[in-house]
């Protein structure tokens, strides 16, 4: 299964190592903003933030799972959920941490934490090919 995992930038190490655990079970991560690196210097800081919001965006259209990390509150995760939202009948959302707006509440899925998520993925057997 393809999965984007949306939060916040200043958790993308912590994220990072939630992503490799779906990955290590044979998910495929879409999100490579858990990989970015710095700003190329033939680029604006302007012109990094919109490639970067481009390629976001792409990103979450080629998944079939958004989880949302929703234990940290600031960043634009919010906007990759909402993207998902415009495609309900096409992505599963699931929300690791409590709702924090009424669109949260939308979430196909809910759990306190990353454990609870991969456990849930685990018991269901899910094959990576096959959509939950």
């Amino acid at each position: 299964m393809k999965i984007y995992i949306a939060g916040s930038f200043i958790d993308q190490k912590r994220l990072r190592k939630e992503a490799e655990r779906f990955w290590d079970i044979g998910h495929e991560i879409t999100g490579t903003w858990l990989l970015e690196v710095a700003r190329p210097i033939e680029m604006t800081s302007e012109e990094f933030k919109c490639k970067l919001a481009f390629k976001d965006t792409a990103e979450v259209y080629a998944a079939d799972l958004i989880i949302l990390d929703n234990l940290q509150s600031s960043g634009g995760k919010n906007v990759e959920w909402g993207i998902g939202i415009g495609q309900f009948q096409k992505k599963l959302l699931w929300l690791i941490g409590e709702p924090s707006n009424v669109f949260h509440y939308i979430a196909d899925k809910r759990f306190q934490n990353w454990d609870e998520c991969l456990a849930f993925i685990k018991k269901k057997e899910l094959h990576p090919a096959v959509k939950v």
